[in-house]
């Protein structure tokens, strides 16, 4: 029953599958939207990874010999994938094409591939340096090697000048992918129970994981909010913490998306940081969050999760150096005065704004033509 339980599960996900593209040759190219978290297929869905996998099918086969050669076939189908994981990675980032060798053998533990889905591109030049110093290493060794019979000293301080090299490769590689082991150890925990709490209590000031952590004593009284927060924005996303939508606040990432544990309290907080509020002067009220780069995107989709309706509207290109904007936009009444209604009791520097709408929304509902504020025109909410 088991090892049919782990085939269907192997089998039967939809979303990680192949397709066939006809080129000059047939080839498998893999199809696979990774979360945000850069976790792997293996960890999103059965949460562990291949090779803990592996050992967990490896026990059965020996409390199990009677399917022994069943859990040797799934086994292999585990390798499959991973191999399959492995490659949807690599292509995925922009720079690695040519280079799936030397990345192989720079670092490609689970570990190192979720910090390449999630760096990749944001990290190139220090990972594209030591590709290239390995590269530049290995080159020279293999040349070196079509000549061990005539080697003198310059040939040996060659080679030890090369293997010097290829270590300086693999440690400029691991710092670049995991930045965050250059910090002490107190830093280190700091940062993990950051995001255990996070994941507990959904987005935070960090003055308010400070004064959690101060709690249970297990951050330091030198460790004051501001250091904090620079902490978590320097390291953060290494523990699946990013920005929140309001300056000075954070929040935990999980597969699905955001921790969030009170929606209108967070969507209050993007309005009041990247949000709008308009009523026109034939009185049509508009609502908005607008955000830029990866991380934004990130709290739009969010957004529009928790917010039934509205108008999601992702990588727009706004600017020359290639920077994307995105939108969610809200144009119905209702739409809008349920937003406002909920969000208002967590507003505080467009509380007056929305305030405003509200009035005024439910003055043109019940079809007076007097402004409560004896005002017209945009009210703008930037």
């Amino acid at each position: 029953m088991v090892t049919i339980w782990y085939s269907a599960i192997l089998k039967e996900d939809i979303d990680f599958q192949t397709e066939i593209i006809q080129k000059e040759e047939e080839k498998f190219t893999p199809s696979y939207a990774f979360s945000n978290t850069g976790n792997g297929w293996f960890e999103t869905h059965l949460g562990c990874s291949a090779s803990d996998f592996v050992s967990r099918l490896r026990k059965m086969r020996r409390n199990n010999k009677d399917v022994k050669a069943d859990i040797d076939l799934l086994i292999e189908d585990v390798r499959t994938l991973k191999a399959l994981e492995v490659k949807t990675t690599l292509k995925g980032i922009s720079w690695a094409n040519g280079k799936e060798s030397t990345i192989k053998q720079l670092g490609a533990s689970d570990r190192d591939l979720k910090s390449l889905r999630r760096f990749g591109e944001s990290r190139k030049v220090g990972l594209m340096q030591a590709c290239n110093l390995w590269d530049s290493a290995d080159s020279s060794l293999k040349m070196l090697d079509q000549f061990t019979d005539v080697w003198g000293e310059q040939e040996s301080q060659a080679w030890a000048t090369a293997m010097q090299s290829k270590t300086d490769a693999k440690k400029m590689w691991r710092s670049t992918l995991h930045q965050s082991e250059r910090l002490t150890q107190k830093e280190q925990d700091t940062l993990a129970k950051a995001s255990y709490i996070l994941q507990l209590e959904g987005a935070l000031s960090s003055r308010r994981l400070q004064e959690r952590m101060l709690d249970e004593s297990v951050l330091h009284k030198s460790m004051t909010a501001g250091k904090l927060s620079k902490l978590l924005s320097m390291y953060g996303e290494e523990y699946d913490i990013i920005n929140g939508p309001k300056k000075g606040t954070f929040v935990k990432m999980d597969d699905d998306g955001i921790i969030i544990k009170n929606p209108w309290s967070y969507a209050a907080d993007f309005l009041e940081s990247d949000g709008f509020i308009k009523v026109s002067e034939r009185g049509e009220t508009s609502l908005g969050f607008v955000s830029t780069g990866k991380r934004g995107k990130v709290h739009c989709e969010q957004l529009h999760k928790m917010i039934d309706g509205g108008s999601l509207q992702l990588n727009r290109r706004v600017s020359k150096d290639h920077t994307t904007q995105h939108r969610l936009l809200f144009n119905m009444d209702n739409e809008v005065h349920n937003i406002l209604k909920n969000v208002l009791p967590y507003l505080s520097s467009k509380r007056q704004q929305a305030e405003y709408v509200l009035k005024k929304m439910e003055t043109l509902k019940h079809g007076s033509v007097h402004d409560p504020d004896k005002q017209e025109g945009d009210v703008d909410g930037r």
